[in-house]
């Protein structure tokens, strides 16, 4: 296996710190906030990423995924709107396409790249393929399983202060642990934090365009969440337009949206233990996860629910006759 360099960013929160030894040692993986970064930055290039396939590091996916959106901040339910080109985009706009997304995203075949994961296997494992103990990642559809709306006012600049997993720092952790409260809380979620436009956090845009973790809970399993900025302001940077323009659901200026959110979604269902930073799941000797070693390549619409939406690929050990590649189908 090819080794990438530890990976860094000095924003006060670990990103990377990836180990230098071989596959079959299973080092630690310690990454508090498991970021998908802008467009050309931080990923290794595709030539690095070829020969190094997902390995198994002993702890869960989600089996049967599901997904909760919040949307925080009084901002969702007093309105806004934005224009782009010759569309206005409003709350109500960015809602629809992403609840729809998140409601008809089960049962794809993009989804689908994602059941030949597990849990359940011996450490170090490449492959779930013949393994009787295998507890594999489903694809059952009506993964969307509720939203909110919070009116709690939001931090006009939200400050995730360095590795702490107590949700008493950190903001976004907080609303994460308020919404498996609202909701219920359910081990096989992602519950997606989704701030509306203006809200800066720190390092978001220059550096990074969300990311998925992971905070206690009184179950002793976590709350797996993902924090969603309104990345339609980060424009091209954090996608969009990068696939459509005027001819899809959201105009290509939504098109970040669905890369994005389905990137930390796959990557949750994947691997979705990130307390106290370390990941146990799927990820290879770097810790990029299924969603990274493919961020930003092979951009493409998917057809889900009558409605065409920008994706990226997802990695697939199993792909290219098991040397691994990024794959949309499955």
């Amino acid at each position: 296996m090819r080794l990438f360099g530890a990976l860094a960013v000095l924003i006060g929160i670990v990103v990377f710190s990836a180990p230098a030894a071989e596959a079959s040692t299973l080092p630690p993986v310690v990454n508090a906030k498991h970021v998908m970064w802008g467009t050309g930055q931080g990923y290794p290039s595709a030539a690095q990423v070829a020969p190094n396939n997902l390995i198994y590091h002993g702890g869960l996916v989600e089996t049967t995924p599901s997904v909760y959106l919040v949307y925080w901040g009084p901002e969702w339910q007093q309105g806004f709107s934005f224009t782009a080109g010759s569309f206005t985009y409003t709350n109500t706009t960015v809602q629809n396409y992403v609840n729809s997304f998140f409601t008809n995203v089960g049962g794809s075949p993009w989804a689908g790249v994602q059941t030949q994961y597990c849990q359940n296997i011996a450490a170090a494992s490449f492959s779930c393929a013949g393994q009787p103990s295998a507890q594999f990642v489903t694809n059952p559809t009506g993964q969307l399983k509720g939203t909110w709306t919070d009116p709690t006012p939001v931090p006009s600049n939200i400050v995730a202060t360095g590795l702490a997993e107590n949700a008493t720092t950190d903001p976004i952790e907080a609303e994460a642990v308020a919404a498996a409260a609202h909701f219920g809380y359910d081990v096989n979620a992602t519950y997606f934090i989704l701030t509306p436009p203006g809200h800066g956090a720190t390092a978001y845009g220059t550096v990074y365009c969300a990311y998925h973790a992971e905070t206690a809970h009184t179950s002793g399993h976590g709350v797996r969440y993902a924090f969603m900025p309104y990345v339609p302001e980060q424009g091209g940077g954090c996608g969009a337009n990068s696939v459509n323009q005027n001819d899809a659901f959201g105009h290509g200026y939504l098109d970040g949206y669905s890369i994005v959110a389905g990137h930390e979604y796959a990557e949750a269902v994947t691997d979705p233990d990130n307390q106290l930073g370390t990941q146990d799941g799927w990820n290879d000797i770097s810790g990029s996860e299924n969603g990274d070693k493919c961020a930003w390549t092979g951009l493409q619409n998917i057809s889900l629910g009558g409605n065409n939406y920008a994706v990226q690929p997802l990695w697939s050990n199993e792909a290219a006759g098991g040397q691994g590649a990024c794959a949309v189908t499955r």
